[in-house]
C-alpha cells in the first residue's frame, strides 16, 4: 500500500471520527426553543424565542460566527443562550442544568465574548432622542406623570455588587455600606428606558462626582440637551438639574417636592425592572471586572431592546432591592443660581 493510500485511509478515519463527534456534540444540546413553552423559555432567558432569533441574534452573530468549524466552535445561537441564561441567574453553577457539557472556563469565555459584542452596540441602543419632536413627546410623557414641566430625563446611580478586584486599589470599590461595587450612573426616560449610562466608577465614588465628570452634564451645559434633568439630594441643584427641597417651608415647595418625587421615581422603577429582568445585576457578579462592565452595558442595551419590541416581563409582585447606596446630601445653598431657578419654577407652576 502506498503512502498516499495510507494517508487517505487515515484522513477518512479522521473524517468519520469527527462526524460522529459532531453528531454527539449536537445531540448533547437539547433545543431550548422546542424544549420549553413560551412562558418557561421567557423565565429562563428573559426574552421570547422570536425576540432572540429575530432581533438579538442578528446583532451579534456576525461577530461570534467562526469562519471555519475547526475545533467544533460553539454556534452563536448556543453562545447567546448561555449568556442570557447567566444574566437570568447570576451564577455559573445554576447553568449546569441548562447547559450540558460546557466547562466553566468555556462558559466564562462565552459570556465575555457575547457581552462584549452586545456592549459594542450600546451607543446605538442607549441614547437620547434625536429630534425636537421626540424631545417634546418625552416632555409631555413626563408632564403627564405628575405635572412637572420641562423634564426630559431623570438621573440617579445604582450599585452593582462585585467581588473584590484585589490589588492596591481594591478598597476604592468598597462603598458606604461596606461591600464592593461599581457605581453606575443612569439617565432614564418616562418609559423606563435608558438614555445614557456611565459604567466605570468604583463604589466609593460620590454620585455628584460621577455626574460632574460625565458627558451628559457637558451636553446640558452646552445647550445640546434642552430641558430639565431631575435628581435627588445627592446632586447639587442648578438651573438645569433640579433636586427636591431638603426642608420645604411652604405649601408650594411641598407640592413641588411631591411632583418631583413622583416624576423622578421613574429612574428608581427603571432600576427595579432592569434588575428583575437580569438578576445577575441584583445578586452580584463574581467575575472579572472587565467582564462585569461588559455585562452591565449589555444588559442596558438589552433592556432598551425589550422596551422597543414590547417584550416585557410578566407583572410580578417581587420587589428587587436596587442597592441605591444613598449619597450624602449636597448643601442646597452651594449653588445660589440653582436655588433661584428652582424657587422661580415653584412660583410659576406650584403656587
Amino acid at each position: 500500500m502506498s503512502d498516499l493510500e495510507d494517508f487517505m485511509d487515515f484522513a477518512d478515519y479522521v473524517r468519520r471520527h469527527r462526524e460522529v463527534g459532531l453528531r454527539r456534540y449536537l445531540r448533547d444540546y437539547s433545543d431550548p426553543f422546542t424544549k420549553y413553552s413560551n412562558r418557561e423559555f421567557h423565565a429562563r432567558y428573559r426574552f421570547t424565542p422570536e425576540t432572540i432569533k429575530n432581533v438579538i441574534l442578528p446583532l451579534v452573530s456576525s461577530e461570534l460566527d467562526k469562519p471555519t468549524r475547526r475545533g467544533l466552535p460553539f454556534h452563536p445561537e448556543i453562545m447567546l443562550l448561555v449568556t442570557l441564561r447567566y444574566y437570568a441567574t447570576g451564577s455559573f453553577q445554576k447553568l449546569d442544568g441548562d447547559v450540558m457539557n460546557i466547562c466553566q472556563q468555556s462558559v466564562s469565555r462565552i459570556i465575555f465574548q457575547v457581552s462584549t459584542s452586545i456592549a459594542r452596540k450600546t451607543k446605538d441602543l442607549v441614547k437620547f432622542p434625536s429630534t425636537a419632536e421626540e424631545f417634546n413627546r418625552v416632555k409631555q410623557q413626563f408632564y403627564e406623570l405628575a405635572h412637572f414641566p420641562g423634564v426630559i430625563a431623570c438621573v440617579d446611580c445604582t450599585h452593582i455588587k462585585i467581588r473584590s478586584p484585589g490589588g492596591l486599589s481594591a478598597e476604592v470599590y468598597r462603598n458606604r455600606k461596606g461591600w464592593f461595587s461599581i457605581n453606575v450612573q443612569a439617565v432614564t426616560g418616562p418609559n423606563l428606558e435608558f438614555f445614557d449610562l456611565v459604567v466605570r466608577w468604583p463604589g466609593s465614588t460620590h454620585d455628584s462626582f460621577i455626574y460632574n465628570s460625565s458627558s451628559v452634564k457637558q451636553r446640558f451645559n452646552s445647550g445640546e440637551l434642552k430641558g430639565i434633568l431631575l435628581g435627588d439630594s445627592g446632586y447639587a441643584v442648578s438651573n438645569l438639574l433640579l433636586t427636591p427641597f431638603l426642608s420645604p417651608s411652604s405649601t408650594p415647595q411641598k407640592e413641588y417636592n411631591k411632583s418631583h418625587i413622583k416624576t423622578r421615581n421613574t429612574v428608581e422603577r427603571c432600576f427595579g425592572v432592569w434588575k428583575r429582568r437580569f438578576p445577575c445585576l441584583h445578586v452580584g457578579m463574581g467575575i472579572k471586572l472587565e467582564t462585569v462592565v461588559a455585562v452591565i452595558c449589555a444588559c442596558a442595551a438589552l433592556h432598551n431592546i425589550s422596551i422597543l419590541v414590547d417584550d416585557l416581563l410578566p407583572v410580578s409582585s417581587d420587589n428587587i432591592e436596587t442597592f441605591n447606596v444613598e449619597a450624602s446630601p449636597i448643601n442646597e445653598n452651594s449653588n445660589s443660581n440653582g436655588f433661584i431657578a428652582r424657587q422661580s419654577l415653584v412660583d410659576r407652576f406650584f403656587s
